[in-house]
């Protein structure tokens, strides 16, 4: 099988998601798959859905594109009052429910939770609990999801959600274990248990502001977590530009540059 890109936790931000589909076009990878959250926080969720699509449309539902999904489908939805024009979540999900074309927005309603990957499963947040979306922070958090890593047979999971680049795993039925190669690949033989983290391509949550992502070759068994640099400061211009929280602007930023952007 060749290499797959994996893509997750976008939410909307243009910049970011073109600065990756050129690299994974300049890695030789042509087969995509996007873990959810493609809409949420910055301005641009029509532009963001339509290049998904465009480039496969191979996503699962986030929790982003679930609440985005339910204002669509009735705008009493939103929280009493005007407090969610403050809140980061709720703000993004809004204008991403209001600005997405009807086509869009059906598509969005129709993702999956789940779906196979070669040589492995990927969903948004866990397969545990997977209505509440819990974090996958610790090896505890994410123990229920490995049980059914293999219990099932999967084996490997992908997941987003928590928009850090980690691995979870432990010694299995098989008596494998995934490992580290070096400080960007981690090595998942055939009968390892294992639950990866992704990253975020729109907002990573781990001090390092480049857009975050993975490929994965199911023949070398090698995962390479990967980076990619980006405008970050265009994307904080649209999300205030929309009328968006100022906080979804400035965690894309470091300090100086967020003071910079504020005195302007």
């Amino acid at each position: 099988m060749p290499r797959i890109a994996i893509l997750s936790d976008i939410h909307a931000n243009l910049p970011a998601l073109t600065a990756v589909l050129e690299e994974v076009r300049k890695s030789g990878i042509t087969e995509i798959y996007f873990g959810g959250d493609t809409v949420g926080y910055a301005a641009k969720a029509e532009e963001c859905v339509d290049l998904v699509r465009h480039h496969g449309g191979r996503s699962v539902l986030g929790n982003h594109d679930y609440y985005t999904n339910a204002v669509v489908a009735n705008e009493e939805n939103i929280p009493g009052g005007n407090g969610w024009t403050h809140n980061p979540v709720w703000a993004g999900v809004v204008h991403a429910a209001r600005t997405l074309s009807p086509d869009n927005a059906r598509w969005l309603a129709d993702l999956p939770g789940y779906m196979e990957v070669p040589g492995g499963i990927l969903s948004h947040a866990s397969l545990h609990f997977a209505e509440t979306w819990p974090y996958l922070h610790t090896s505890g958090d994410a123990a229920p999801t490995m049980d059914i890593l293999e219990e099932k047979g999967y084996g490997i999971g992908f997941f987003g959600h928590t928009h850090q680049q980690t691995f979870f795993t432990r010694r299995s039925a098989a008596g494998v274990i995934a490992k580290r190669v070096d400080y960007s690949k981690i090595l998942l033989p055939e009968g390892a248990v294992c639950a990866v983290l992704v990253g975020s391509v729109g907002q990573p949550r781990d001090l390092d502001e480049r857009a975050a992502w993975i490929t994965w070759d199911s023949d070398t068994r090698i995962v390479e977590f990967r980076r990619t640099p980006y405008p970050a400061l265009e994307t904080a211009r649209q999300i205030l530009e929309a009328r968006l929280p100022e906080i979804s602007a400035m965690r894309l930023l470091d300090e100086s540059t967020a003071k910079r952007l504020l005195r302007h």
